[in-house]
């Protein structure tokens, strides 16, 4: 027998939880709350199920508060040209703080939490100010 890619929905909400490879015609125990679609391609948790189709997740990017906390207000920036890092101005260097700094009072201010770094950093950033 072949084995066949199924999809794990929860009935629900249309998501792909889980794929798994089982068997043709093997029985294996649904939970409940959710079916079984074979389905066809790539598809991965985090699809959706229509009743028809799978749809793909939405590519997720970057918000500028996750850039900032990830590489933070950059001293230098690399320049292709040169094939060098060069230093930023100041001015450019206290941008980026302030922008972080009401990037992240303004999201405490929405949702009443920060996450540790989130929180650390702010902390630090209005130290400096």
């Amino acid at each position: 027998m072949d084995d066949m890619r199924k999809a794990l929905v929860h009935i629900s909400t249309g998501l792909v939880e889980n794929v798994i490879e089982i068997e043709d015609g093997a029985v294996w125990p649904v939970p409940d709350g959710y079916q079984l679609i074979p389905e066809a391609g790539n598809v991965g948790p985090g699809y959706t199920w229509d009743g028809s189709e799978f749809t793909r997740p939405p590519k997720m990017t970057a918000s500028r508060l996750d850039v900032l906390m990830v590489e933070g207000p950059a001293a230098q920036v690399y320049d292709a040209g040169t094939d060098d890092m060069i230093d930023r101005p100041a001015a450019d260097i206290a941008a980026d703080k302030a922008e972080l700094l009401g990037l992240l009072q303004t999201k405490l201010a929405d949702t009443g939490d920060l996450a540790w770094d989130q929180m650390n950093k702010m902390l630090a950033l209005e130290r400096e100010s």
